[in-house]
């Protein structure tokens, strides 16, 4: 009986465990699903947008089609002016689209991007600052805005989605057959694509020229076909300013034939260009095999006192951000180059500059003459772009220059992890050690999104800072919702128009000293 019982028992116990082990596979298997399925949405999502690009285009004349199925743009300021692109694909414009391109509209434009700017960062500068308030004084901070010198042909990089080329089969200038894998250019506006048939005047000239040449190349030369195939998604553009050098990037979900490096490299010959890029999931080539994938920028620094000027040389490796508007970028330098001198930061005591998202070494390279007696010091995530500031530091004569490659988050916690600890007075600190102290200088030039918080803790050690950002919503987030301004006041602000018509962005760059 004791014998039964306890079989028994055993059993009930093996029993039990099954059906828990098979309660939770089953769990386990949904969670897997739904998992999967989000995923697979969030997916979806992110490629709509690409998939709408390169998909069958609408057979309406307009070359324009609703996209219900694609994630539609968020238009992020509706009362502000919107000048469309589509009016820069035009070979005519009427009287009415003429008005809205002309120098007046575009001031008019740019005022109410100021405008808005303007009042969200006034409580920042503005009599907005307790200290001052108390002090029964205002701050005389003058919001600096500065316009695009060019209102056409001022774009140095540009991408392009792909559609069906669709010629007027009513004229039957092709049939269905040979229409068959040609494409046109297009772009993505507020849920609508427009078809770029032979001109995109925000594009620098050469680079139209270079865009018409490979897409004529692509489509009626039979020895590019194998480019051709498959399914091209899209294609970038970027040169530099001079249009000496220029690299095109086609990108594609299936992969490339073995012959991509011989074939693109005759391309690239023949339409003039320095290189092309081949890019789809998991691999990347470049013609013949090439290194040279990537241009090499120029950018003019004038002397307050002097007027002379000293120029730097910049890569700028294909893949990699880099500034699209070139003149603007060489305003922003100048402007901050002349805050500096304002300041003497050079007088001061020896003091290193450090730079947080630091790119190519844009800014560090150019602000690193005043800061001669410390270092300069660059934290960059992307490795490639790493490389590239290396190679500019050494371009442009730089000997104090040191590149972080990290994140910047992970570079903000271990440093005040440190900070704290020396705080407290523990001694023999473990952990690693960056060659910067909080009494350095600080630049932030943060992707759209703004800081997070752990680098926001890190920005309010630092006495110095200048806080570049694309958006200005979240540099008035930062400042008030995050607090920056109650460790720091605002220095100067000036704004840049690097998407001249664009209706929602000025870059902004904003000095700010700690409050004593």
């Amino acid at each position: 009986n004791a014998l039964m019982r306890g079989a028994a028992t055993t059993t009930t116990i093996l029993l039990r465990i099954t059906y828990r082990t098979t309660t939770l596979q089953k769990t386990f298997v949904a969670a897997s699903q739904t998992f999967t399925e989000k995923s697979r949405g969030k997916r979806r999502s992110r490629k709509a947008r690409s998939r709408v690009l390169s998909a069958l285009m609408s057979p309406n004349p307009n070359g324009k089609r609703g996209v219900s199925q694609a994630k539609k743009r968020y238009v992020r300021n509706p009362n502000l002016p919107f000048v469309s692109r589509e009016l820069f694909t035009k070979a005519r414009l009427t009287d009415d689209e003429e008005k809205q391109l002309s120098t007046e509209s575009y001031e008019e434009v740019l005022k109410a991007k100021a405008s808005a700017i303007e009042g969200l960062l006034r409580p920042f500068y503005d009599g907005g600052d307790e200290d001052e308030k108390k002090k029964k004084t205002k701050s005389r901070i003058e919001f600096e805005v500065f316009a695009s010198p060019k209102l056409k042909h001022f774009r140095q990089r540009v991408r392009f989605g792909i559609c069906e080329q669709q010629q007027h089969r009513e004229q039957q200038l092709l049939s269905e057959e040979e229409e068959k894998g040609k494409f046109d250019y297009c772009i993505f506006e507020r849920s609508e694509i427009t078809r770029i048939e032979t001109k995109f005047d925000i594009a620098s000239e050469s680079l139209q020229a270079i865009m018409n040449k490979l897409r004529e190349a692509l489509n009626e030369d039979d020895r590019f076909q194998s480019l051709r195939e498959g399914r091209l998604s899209a294609v970038t553009f970027h040169e530099n300013r001079k249009s000496t050098e220029c690299v095109v990037t086609l990108w594609r979900g299936e992969p490339f034939r073995e012959d991509f490096a011989k074939v693109s490299g005759l391309l690239a010959k023949e339409i003039g260009v320095k290189a092309i890029v081949g890019r789809t999931k998991g691999d990347r080539r470049v013609s013949n095999d090439s290194t040279e994938d990537f241009v090499v920028e120029e950018m003019e620094i004038k002397d307050n006192e002097s007027g002379t000027g000293r120029v730097l040389r910049y890569k700028q490796p294909e893949g990699s951000f880099s500034n699209p508007n070139g003149d603007i970028a060489e305003m922003t330098a100048n402007w901050l180059c002349r805050a500096m001198e304002t300041d003497e930061i050079a007088a001061q005591t020896a003091r290193s500059f450090v730079e947080l998202y630091c790119g190519n070494m844009n800014h560090g390279c150019y602000l690193a003459k005043y800061f001669p007696r410390g270092k300069v010091i660059g934290v960059e995530r992307d490795e490639n772009l790493c490389r590239a500031a290396e190679v500019n530091l050494e371009m442009n004569s730089i000997e104090n220059g040191t590149i972080i490659n990290a994140p910047a988050e992970i570079v903000a916690r271990r440093f005040l992890s440190r900070l704290r600890k020396k705080k407290r007075g523990e001694e023999n600190i473990e952990g690693e050690e960056y060659p910067f102290t909080e009494k350095d200088f600080l630049l932030v030039d943060p992707p759209r999104a703004g800081l997070d918080e752990i680098t926001l803790d890190l920005a309010r050690e630092f006495k110095d800072i200048i806080y570049i950002s694309c958006d200005a919503r979240s540099l008035a987030r930062d400042l008030g919702e995050k607090k920056l301004s109650e460790t720091h006041r605002v220095k100067r602000l000036a704004a840049f128009d690097h998407f001249p018509w664009h209706a929602d962005f000025l870059e902004v760059v904003c000095q700010l000293e700690k409050k004593e």
